[in-house]
């Protein structure tokens, strides 16, 4: 097995509507990590103002576990937002997070610690996404728009599976609110030269809950985050390639 004992990983879930999930998803990450025989890990639920029972399930969690913790909005404030609170309130040298519903298999986590000596972020591609045609339709259309703004080439950028170099948000500000920030994170990663991997991983059908990310609304304002930020990743790649000549 692969020596782990310098590796400190925090871990997070966004929560939404998930009462019946971030249990499911909570034992199996605490299973996993303790497999993996890490110098500390930390796991974080951020609550998003849930009107179900996500906040009560998950603060029995922390109680039932010691390196469990929670942050609660008191009202829904979005996904953004919600991955935000989590990059900033990581503790540890890395930090991976995916989804409160359950669609990933937390077992996968393995394949990309493994590669924490050789690449700064590790992101997963969904193999078979589990969403209706126009969920595929919609995602397929926003990554090709991101390749065609910005030059980038990502099979899945809003994935919600990576594992990411934690002083990367110390050097970063995250100003999306909506499901541009995986984008503006890789972006903004990109032009800090931080090396990237991909890994495809298993997509798993949303058996309970509710999924609020393909909205019109979401999608929309997801839009005009993309045009609003490429005026500012243009001056900056501009900078960067002049400081470059000199």
């Amino acid at each position: 097995m692969t020596d782990n004992s310098n590796i400190t990983l925090s871990v997070f879930f966004p929560a939404y509507f998930d009462e019946k999930n971030i249990d499911k998803v909570v034992d199996s990450a605490v299973k996993v990590l303790e497999e993996l025989r890490l110098k500390d890990y930390e796991i974080i639920i951020i609550e998003d103002g849930s009107p179900d029972k996500t906040g009560e399930v998950a603060d029995n969690l922390a109680a039932k576990y010691p390196k469990v913790r929670v942050i609660h909005h008191k009202k829904n404030l979005g996904y953004g937002v919600t991955l935000r609170d989590g990059f900033v309130n990581a503790r540890l040298d890395y930090v991976f997070y995916t989804d409160g519903d359950n669609q990933f298999d937390l077992e996968e986590l393995k394949k990309f610690v493994a590669l924490i000596p050789f690449s700064d972020i590790v992101v997963g591609y969904r193999k078979r996404k589990q969403y209706s045609f126009y969920r595929k339709f919609t995602s397929l259309c926003y990554n090709y728009l991101l390749k065609l703004i910005f030059d980038i080439d990502f099979w899945d950028i809003d994935c919600a599976f990576k594992l990411f170099k934690a002083d990367l948000f110390r050097k970063i500000t995250i100003n999306s609110v909506d499901a541009f920030i995986d984008a503006e994170i890789m972006l903004k990663a990109k032009l800090l030269n931080y090396s990237v991997t991909e890994i495809g991983v298993m997509h798993l059908p949303r058996v309970d809950g509710i999924s609020t990310g393909a909205r019109p609304s979401v999608i929309f304002r997801t839009i005009v985050e993309v045009f609003q930020y490429r005026k500012e990743y243009m001056k900056e790649k501009e900078k960067i390639l002049n400081s470059s000549k000199t």
